[in-house]
């Protein structure tokens, strides 16, 4: 036997050593041995875990991961994830949360957060914080009134004289439109549609009584053409 013959026939023996052990311990290639969970904190790491149907020490790495990702996207917190299976049985799931703009409060029902498009998110609590102006109403908002009360908030995001922060409550009447209620307590009547159109209205009207040391009780712009101003004394 030649030289070349028996290095072919050498590497041939120890290729089918290296698939026959592979094959006898499978579990010992296959099984996830750790998984690790980063960007949480509105969803807990169990959850994430029960969603995903990963479970350490007894499921194969061979699991598919889009449909991981579909079960752990089903929880509204979460905007994004990402799993990754890396070396040595290890899988990382990297989630990326939704973020609080407001809070819905509506009578009979508890109050729960929407994001800056509307998303309902979770119940409310305090560990998630309360620091955000509050969308109420007596009644079930309908979606067209919902969007325009979003609008204003968002509106008010890049304000430099109403802001998101001075915001304590939109309330919102299906007969009546829309009514914003500062922290320091001043009204602003919008009614129903042309929010844009009347939110520069109402900045400029703050502006003019600002120059005049004027301070503004409330201001009624649902007409859409003029406002009516109402001062302190």
């Amino acid at each position: 036997m030649n030289t070349l013959t028996k290095v072919i026939s050498t590497v041939f023996f120890l290729s089918v050593c290296a698939i026959t052990i592979f094959a006898m311990e499978p579990a010992e290639h296959l099984t996830v041995k750790e998984i690790v969970i980063t960007g949480n904190s509105k969803i807990s790491s169990s959850e994430i875990i029960k969603r995903s149907g990963i479970r350490a020490g007894s499921t194969s790495m061979l699991f598919p991961t889009s449909k991981a990702k579909q079960e752990i996207l089903e929880n509204p917190w979460v905007s994004e994830v990402r799993v990754k299976k890396l070396l040595h049985g290890k899988i990382k799931i990297e989630i990326y949360e939704n973020k609080p703009f407001c809070i819905v409060a509506r009578e009979g029902t508890k109050p729960y957060y929407i994001d800056v498009n509307g998303k309902r998110l979770g119940a409310t609590e305090s560990s998630q914080g309360l620091d955000f102006p509050v969308i109420s109403s007596k009644e079930k908002i309908s979606p067209s009134l919902m969007l325009q009360a979003i609008e204003i908030l968002n509106l008010s995001k890049a304000s430099p004289t109403l802001g998101w922060s001075e915001i304590s409550e939109v309330v919102v009447e299906e007969t009546f439109g829309i009514k914003l209620l500062t922290l320091d307590r001043r009204f602003v009547t919008f009614g129903k549609d042309n929010m844009k159109n009347k939110w520069h209205k109402v900045e400029r009207i703050i502006v003019h009584s600002r120059k005049n040391n004027l301070v503004e009780k409330d201001i009624d712009i649902s007409s859409g053409d003029v406002g009516v101003i109402g001062y302190d004394s």
